[in-house]
């Protein structure tokens, strides 16, 4: 990896370690407050993920004429599912009649509107963005497995949540009373 790939991939975890931060701090803001928040740092959040270099650890092992397989997170590095629902039933409570959207999931061949939650995303987001950041910490995986596993996740999993939940909360900023507040 080169210095460049390098400085762009912590240029996109200090994002995400704001980002993590904002969620982290949700039990202590308002809804106003943690909407306000997101919809300040997903688009800085999705451009640094554009940015992460195209890293392949599968080449890298090769190169390195390592045996060993990469494997993934240290289950210690994993956000579990209990800690996913504490954080999502959190943030449904917080966003109250915020929270529920609706939406094309995939508008370049659905035509089907379901429903989406700005819960749901803002807590995937979080538990993708964590791991990685835990991975950092402890040194669990090299660099280029990282940032293979957020590139991964952007452009498969969590670049559609935040998207949809930029795409939702700016149509609630839209909707603001006339005092300036949200809702």
């Amino acid at each position: 990896m080169s210095d460049d790939d390098i400085n762009d991939a912590e240029r996109f975890a200090r994002v995400a370690e704001r980002y993590c931060g904002i969620v982290d701090a949700a039990a202590h803001l308002e809804k106003e407050q943690i909407l306000l928040q997101i919809y300040r740092i997903l688009p800085e959040l999705i451009g640094e993920a554009i940015r992460l270099p195209d890293a392949n650890p599968f080449e890298r092992e090769k190169e390195d004429n390592q045996d060993d397989q990469l494997s993934r997170a240290a289950p210690s590095t994993r956000v579990s599912h209990k800690e996913w629902e504490d954080i999502f039933h959190l943030l449904q409570k917080k966003l109250g009649d915020a929270d529920l959207y609706w939406t094309v999931f995939d508008p370049s061949k659905d035509k089907e509107v379901v429903y989406g939650t700005l819960s749901d995303d803002i807590a995937d987001i979080y538990r993708d963005l964590k791991e990685g950041l835990v991975e950092i910490r402890q040194s669990a995986a090299k660099p280029s497995q990282i940032i293979w596993d957020w590139r991964l996740g952007f452009y498969s999993h969590w670049g559609y949540h935040a998207t949809s939940a930029l795409r939702t909360i700016h149509a609630l900023l839209h909707h603001t009373r006339g005092d300036g507040k949200l809702f």
